[in-house]
C-alpha cells in the first residue's frame, strides 16, 4: 500500500442504504480491501479519515462518500 490511497463510492451505488453510515461503511469497507492488497501479512497502523462530496441545498445532498487511509511508519 502506498503512503496515503484514497477511495471513493457513489450515494447512488446500489446496496447502499440511505443512511450515511451505510456509505461511510461501504467506502471503508472497500478502502481496506484495496490496501490488503498492497499490504501483505502483518500489524499495520493506519490513519482513517472519512470525507463527503456534497452539493449545500436545502436540503443537502451527498453524492459519494470517501475514505483516506494513511500508514504510519
Amino acid at each position: 500500500m502506498p503512503k496515503s490511497m484514497k477511495v471513493k463510492v457513489s450515494a447512488a451505488r446500489t446496496g447502499v442504504p440511505p443512511a450515511h453510515s451505510g456509505g461511510w461503511d461501504a467506502a471503508l469497507d472497500k478502502a481496506l480491501a484495496q490496501a490488503s492488497k498492497g499490504l501483505g501479512t502483518g500489524k499495520y497502523r493506519i490513519n482513517v479519515e472519512y470525507w463527503a462530496d456534497v452539493e449545500v441545498t436545502n436540503p443537502g445532498q451527498i453524492f459519494s462518500y470517501g475514505v483516506t487511509l494513511t500508514r504510519q511508519d
